[in-house]
């Protein structure tokens, strides 16, 4: 690995929430999983766009619905910042996928580059994706049409 792709490996990792055994990192990441993934269920009740049905075609409802909030600056009528809401993102993402193709499972594990780090993510056979982080949506590149999270499911799916 590079100097400078070690160093964001390292950035990446101090971000990572940290814990003293893997026991105690499955406990608290799959409790606050959980409890994400309520919070956008309860949220979906904000949106006539949007329901959280964990459906695959839910994601096109959900992304469109978070560049609703976030051109019109309003992730706090739904009591969430973007970041926030990020997150539930992530979390119903990966749910969508254990749920709709069987061959995956979620996971954690240590981070390699920092021990006492976790991830939490999902994952079969020799494919994971992690989902610890909140990412910024509104900055990904090629998302003209706002469907970066379907094609996403899509091309993780399809492996």
């Amino acid at each position: 690995m590079s100097r400078q792709g070690m160093q964001a490996a390292l950035e990446y990792g101090r971000n990572l929430p940290s814990f003293s055994d893997q026991k105690t990192a499955e406990s608290e990441l799959f409790r606050q999983r959980d409890k994400i993934i309520r919070e956008i269920i309860d949220a979906a009740g904000y949106s006539d766009l949007f329901a959280a049905d964990f459906r695959p075609e839910s994601l096109k409802s959900l992304e469109k619905w978070y560049f609703i909030l976030w051109e019109s600056d309003s992730f706090d009528q739904i009591g969430m910042t973007r970041e926030q809401f990020e997150r539930c993102i992530s979390m119903y993402f990966g749910e969508v996928i254990v749920r709709n193709s069987s061959e995956f499972e979620w996971f954690v594990d240590e981070y390699a580059f920092i021990p006492g780090r976790y991830v939490l993510g999902v994952r079969k056979e020799m494919v994971s994706l992690t989902l610890t982080r909140e990412t910024d949506l509104y900055a990904r590149r090629d998302n003209k049409r706002k469907q970066s999270i379907w094609r996403e499911y899509r091309r993780w799916t399809k492996r």
